[in-house]
């Protein structure tokens, strides 16, 4: 049947915007919203949640709505913090404080130290630390000279005199009162043995005297370092009562305490040394030793009023997991707990992470080590090359205590990548449960229009766009359907109206209008299409020029013209493809040029084979088929693939068979099973357009053949419309092949079919008598 105008195109005459809250396109996600809504709700092991859908369906905008909803519900998370720890350095502490008391911790310890570096040496200063280590040095001076003088007059009556160097003691032997001279004790060989053993008789006492005389030192050292720490005490102990009385609720940060105490009392010449610009060795000294005094806040939770929602646009290793950084010093790096710092996953503990999973699969052991967290429920801060199986350096200077885990886990994802991870990866079911699957088409109702034209409101406030008026919603609409292919369906692709209605804003402020036209979307629209249209204005030249041979003039036997779509990325477009056949004595049966020379896809060979079977079905009951035919896609040079042009091959191939000429001006499109129903294809829209254009370029009146099955899909350009309209153009649908013969040939579908099996009939006779 021809088909009427309104028939190729369907418009939006009535729309009325809703408001409220309910006024979103994402409601109609029924399927989806209900499962995020139950994966968020439950608790259990696993039950994170796989947000399966095309790009630009709404998925990200759903869930971070939905999201945002379910942690206001949900309590602010403690803080964390990694601090020193004393008793195992290389294992920093991890400590969990409520919001906010993280970073109240660091400023009260950060103030100590100050004050410990301010109040420490004042005191070591003071008149009272003066005096009492003035008198414990003369204490043990006194004692130290009267071993002295002791030693020394003993080593007298033995004939020798002490005398006290650098290098130690010297015993040197006297006769008379007087040293004896070198030389004199080595000429006289019996003096020399003389003086050797009173030197060795004496030797036990010296040794004696000079273990006392250390014990002296140890003991005054041991006493004065009793005094420096009394004290510093005194300052310490002033200074950390309030830190004890303002974390004492907090056992570990309590026990932390002490162990600083401890050790500053272990350290007290870091607080007694002069960091100067003329020393940077001593204040880099200082400073890093200092730093083990400080609390190093890697989530700070005091500025959030419920728990996070994080929605991680670039998940590498590192932004996602966390690192530990170095500092270069004197051509040396350095690892502290102080460089560790958190990841998005840190961040988002006790709360919700969002993922797109393209992004996790495409960095390096962030899969893995996302399944690790998910599966042990702990954070462990590691370098990126360790998870890779590499040693890595900070392995061995620091090993982070672990980070416990409570999230929610949302990955967004397309259909093909939860399909792979659900066949390769046998983890994948068990960590997430909840599969969130998002339509991209729902009906064409009225109610359905009035919810995406007023999401369509609410991005273009969002986005602060002119206002739109009703006719340019209304064709927006229009041009959701042509997306969807289908006139009963709107196409959710809504990043691809965000584009439209954003160009279209642009031509509408250019000229200075106070709202977008229904002509400013169309322009946008057309310049869209004009912006990658390249390929097909240069194709249309070729076909002009005659370089591609396209003639839909008058009639041809043997030859027909199907209709394909080429897919350049972000455009489609269709053009004419003159399938040529022949047809003569022989028993090869039909044969595919392009199959013979590895030219066609796997479903091209079916339809090939689909043909056969008809032929074998309509005409072989009778007698046995026997002829040789061939079938080509004239100047064709690359992979065929696909069925669409099914009905144009077997219009050619029986053409070529009964010698009946074809309609050159009439475009097939359909493809057939063995019966000889037409079934429906793809790219309907633009293969009608594509034998349009070319029929504009000739100057001809041209016709296409499409299955009736497809007329639900049709959503014609205006133009192409208003050339059926004025008899420029015609658009028939068929269901069967009988159908198609008729409106190619003209010829009543019976007689043609008579003609066939005649002229198979004479083939028969003539491959018989040739065997």
């Amino acid at each position: 049947m021809r088909l009427d105008p309104s028939q190729l195109r369907w418009r939006c005459r009535r729309l009325n915007l809703k408001t409220g809250e309910q006024a979103s396109i994402h409601y109609v996600q029924e399927r989806a919203s209900r499962a995020i809504a139950v994966g968020l709700e439950l608790e259990g092991d696993g039950f994170n949640i796989f947000v399966v859908g095309k790009e630009g369906v709404g998925k990200k905008s759903l869930v971070l709505k939905m999201a945002e909803e379910r942690v206001k519900k949900l309590p602010v998370p403690f803080d964390w913090c990694y601090l020193y720890n004393f008793k195992d350095p290389k294992s920093p502490k991890a400590v969990s404080l409520p919001a906010g008391t993280g970073a109240k911790l660091q400023e009260d310890m950060r103030n100590f130290i100050r004050y410990l570096k301010e109040e420490i040496p004042k005191s070591f200063e003071s008149k009272e630390y003066e005096e009492k280590a003035k008198e414990l040095t003369d204490i043990y001076t006194r004692k130290k000279d009267e071993l002295i003088k002791q030693l020394t007059k003993m080593a007298e009556i033995a004939g020798f005199s002490i005398k006290y160097t650098p290098a130690g003691v010297m015993i040197m032997p006297l006769m008379g009162g007087q040293l004896i001279p070198e030389d004199k004790l080595r000429s006289d060989p019996k003096l020399r043995e003389f003086v050797d053993m009173k030197r060795r008789e004496i030797e036990p006492l010296v040794t004696e005297y000079l273990k006392k005389i250390r014990e002296v030192d140890a003991e005054y050292y041991k006493k004065l370092k009793e005094l420096r720490e009394e004290f510093a005490l005194r300052v310490i102990n002033a200074g950390i009562e309030e830190l004890y009385e303002k974390y004492r609720k907090y056992p570990e940060i309590e026990s932390h305490i002490e162990d600083m105490k401890q050790d500053i009392l272990k350290s007290l010449d870091l607080f007694l040394q002069q960091a100067g610009a003329d020393n940077p060795f001593a204040t880099i000294y200082i400073e890093r030793n200092l730093s083990k005094y400080d609390v190093n806040v890697i989530v700070d939770n005091s500025k959030l009023k419920h728990a996070p929602l994080i929605y991680e646009k670039t998940p590498t290793y590192n932004n996602l997991f966390g690192k530990i950084g170095l500092r270069a010093e004197f051509g040396l790096y350095i690892a502290d707990f102080n460089q560790i710092v958190a990841g998005s996953i840190h961040r988002a503990n006790g709360g919700i992470l969002i993922l797109n999973v393209k992004d996790v699969l495409m960095n390096p052991g962030v899969w893995h080590t996302l399944k690790k967290v998910l599966k042990h429920k702990e954070i462990h801060i590691q370098p990126y090359l360790e998870e890779l199986g590499f040693s890595h350096p900070i392995s061995s200077l620091m090993r982070p205590q672990p980070i416990p885990l409570n999230l929610k886990v949302i990955l967004l994802g397309e259909p093909i990548l939860f399909a792979l991870l659900s066949l390769l990866d046998p983890e994948f079911g068990d960590l997430f449960k909840i599969r969130a699957e998002f339509t991209e088409k729902t009906e064409n109702s009225p109610n359905n229009r009035s919810l995406f034209a007023s999401t369509l409101r609410q991005i273009e406030r969002e986005k602060r766009l002119l206002p739109f008026s009703t006719k340019a919603l209304k064709r927006l609409i229009e041009y959701s359907v042509r997306m969807a292919e289908d006139k009963e369906k709107l196409s959710l692709r809504l990043d691809k109206c965000v584009e439209v209605m954003e160009e279209a804003s642009y031509y509408a402020k250019k000229r200075k209008a106070n709202e977008v036209s229904e002509e400013d979307v169309e322009r946008a629209l057309k310049e869209k299409v004009f912006r990658w249209s390249l390929i097909r204005e240069e194709l249309l030249r070729l076909i002009k020029e005659g370089t591609l041979i396209v003639e839909p003039y008058g009639e041809a036997i043997g030859q027909a013209y199907g209709l394909a779509v080429i897919d350049t990325g972000n455009f489609s477009f269709g053009k004419p493809v003159r399938i040529t056949a022949t047809a003569g004595v022989g028993d090869k049966g039909v044969v595919s040029i392009e199959r013979e020379v590895e030219l066609a896809g796997t479903i091209f060979k079916k339809a090939v084979l689909t043909l056969s079977g008809y032929l074998n079905g309509k005409y072989g009951r009778d007698i046995p088929l026997s002829l040789s035919a061939s079938i080509s896609f004239e100047q064709s040079y690359s992979l065929i693939e696909g069925d669409s042009a099914s009905v144009a091959e077997l219009i050619a191939l029986l053409s070529a068979i009964a010698e009946v000429p074809v309609k050159q001006n009439i475009a097939f499109t359909g493809s057939i099973d063995q019966l000889g129903n037409v079934q429906p294809v793809g790219g309907i829209n633009e293969k009608i357009e594509g034998f349009y254009e070319v029929c504009k370029i000739l100057n001809v009146k041209g016709e296409v053949v499409i299955p009736s099955r497809n007329i639900r899909n049709l959503q014609l350009e205006e133009e192409v419309v208003e050339a059926v309209r004025k008899g420029k153009f015609a658009v028939h649908a068929v269901s069967t092949v009988d159908e198609a013969i008729e409106i190619a040939t003209g010829m009543g579908a019976k007689e043609f079919h008579s003609r066939v099996k005649k002229e198979l009939e004479k083939l028969y006779r003539a491959t018989r008598r040739k065997r």
